[in-house]
């Protein structure tokens, strides 16, 4: 079987050479369409769009009513991104094999990209008198609907297409996106257990509830349905990836690591394989692994931001400042609207001294969210340290009226008011925090060296602590 496979390749290019030979000699020839068809699929096959566009140019000369060699035009027009005349190459190639459901969909896809919903949709849906591939074009319709933030009717579709077909693996995925939008995932758990109880060996089905799970954070159970998905198919490889995500998240760092190597067995390498296990060596405090990892994840994809990051994390861990630096900007140049890479260079830029950048960057932070007291914590800490305590209490102060309920800034807000000889006022805040979050009282002893000041503290933690906590 092997060897007639290769002796067919072989023959196809030799029928790829000749065909350029004769092109280039300028000699006249003709072949039939099936022919032509062989040679246009090999430029495809091997990313020569230019010449298979030349190629099938040629053919339809010769042969103008072959809808097959169109879709062929339009699917190398697509892959040069020149989707207006793939378009015309589809809607010709229509016009000739009007009940080709692959036409349908081409057609309905290049609508969507092109921004013509309401035609994409149309099409569609004609296309279902026609297809026996029904489950796909209400997935079409769904990712129609979905292009336009119209989740609720992407919804629909996304449903119908599992009820004909339970293992459409996107349209399993693109509902769960669909009902995360609309506030739906914890709904979604039991649209998804009506579906396994009708197949429970569907490893999609499983593959997704743990995905809804992993998103409620709720994760012994992602990891008990992601052993589900591999129990069924023991090479499933996106379901060894997220078992070992929410392993991570489970703070079970060995087990994530050796799944996310099983991934990389089934998968090879990849910018996001090497990423993740680049994470699991640095929550396993490996750093000089990590790193690696990291490295090799962007030696394959110079654009893979979130290596950027977590590489400028890990040298965070050697004190390494200056070339953490070098990475969160990086990262940042390639997303500056990350917020935890806005974070993560303020405060890198804040521990060299570059203070004007980090002022910048944790504004910057502030404006994308407010409601963040991480961001507040760390952006009062330059001006506390600089000096201006009333900029460092005004910072906390906001960020308190943002979130009126995290301890933390209160107790934070307790040291700069003492600081700034507001003995009466800090005690108020105090016993503010302590009624928030007592066990977090512990964060101020970090911050007050002067033992007279820290007894009076003291006192009014033990008041509290035996007038509220008997």
């Amino acid at each position: 079987m092997a060897e007639e496979f290769k002796k067919r390749k072989d023959e196809i290019y030799k029928l790829v050479l000749e065909f350029e030979m004769k092109m280039k000699n300028d000699v006249d020839m003709y072949y039939d369409s099936e022919s032509y068809e062989k040679i246009t699929k090999w430029y495809i096959d091997n990313h020569k769009f230019k010449l298979g566009l030349k190629a099938v140019n040629f053919a339809l000369s010769q042969h103008q009513y072959s809808s097959d060699l169109l879709i062929q035009k339009a699917n190398i027009l697509i892959a040069l991104q020149n989707f207006s005349d793939a378009l015309f190459s589809l809607e010709r190639a229509h016009s000739l094999n009007p009940t080709d459901e692959n036409i349908f969909i081409l057609i309905g896809q290049v609508k969507i990209i092109l921004a013509e919903y309401k035609g994409a949709i149309s099409i569609l849906k004609e296309a279902l008198q026609y297809s026996e591939n029904k489950d796909e074009i209400n997935y079409q319709i769904g990712l129609a609907y979905q292009s336009q933030k119209k989740f609720k009717e992407a919804s629909e579709y996304f449903k119908n297409a599992i009820e004909i077909n339970i293992n459409h693996e996107n349209a399993l995925y693109d509902l769960a996106y669909c009902q995360e939008i609309n506030g739906e995932l914890e709904n979604s758990v039991h649209y998804y257990k009506k579906f396994i109880d009708e197949d429970p060996y569907s490893e999609y089905a499983w593959f997704n509830l743990g995905n809804i799970y992993l998103k409620l954070k709720n994760y012994k159970r992602a990891v008990e349905a992601f052993e589900f998905a591999i129990a069924i198919d023991d090479e499933y490889s996106s379901a060894y990836s997220n078992l070992a995500e929410s392993y991570i998240h489970l703070k079970n760092y060995q087990l994530s690591k050796k799944y996310f190597y099983k991934s990389f067995e089934l998968d090879g390498p990849s910018p996001e394989i090497y990423s993740s296990l680049g994470r699991a060596y640095y929550y396993l405090e490996d750093f000089t692994t990590s790193i690696k990892y990291f490295q090799k994840s962007i030696k394959i994809d110079q654009f893979y931001k979130e290596s950027y990051y977590w590489l400028g994390k890990s040298l965070v861990s050697f004190d390494k400042w200056f070339e953490a630096i070098h990475y969160f900007k990086k990262a940042f140049k390639l997303d500056n609207e990350n917020i935890n890479y806005i974070k993560s260079l303020a405060f890198a830029e804040f521990k060299v001294g570059n203070m004007v950048s980090s002022v910048e960057l944790y504004k910057k932070a502030l404006d994308i969210d407010p409601s963040d007291s991480k961001i507040s914590l760390d952006f009062s800490l330059i001006y506390y340290e600089s000096g201006d305590v009333d900029k460092a209490i005004s910072i906390i102060e906001d960020a308190i009226d943002e979130v009126p309920h995290e301890s933390l800034l209160y107790y934070r807000l307790v040291i700069y008011l003492m600081d700034a000889g507001k003995y009466k006022e800090s005690i108020n805040v105090l016993e503010s925090a302590l009624s928030l979050n007592f066990d977090n009282h512990e964060v101020l002893f970090d911050f007050v060296p002067n033992f007279e000041t820290q007894s009076a503290l003291v006192r009014v933690i033990n008041q509290y602590r035996k007038n509220n906590l008997k």
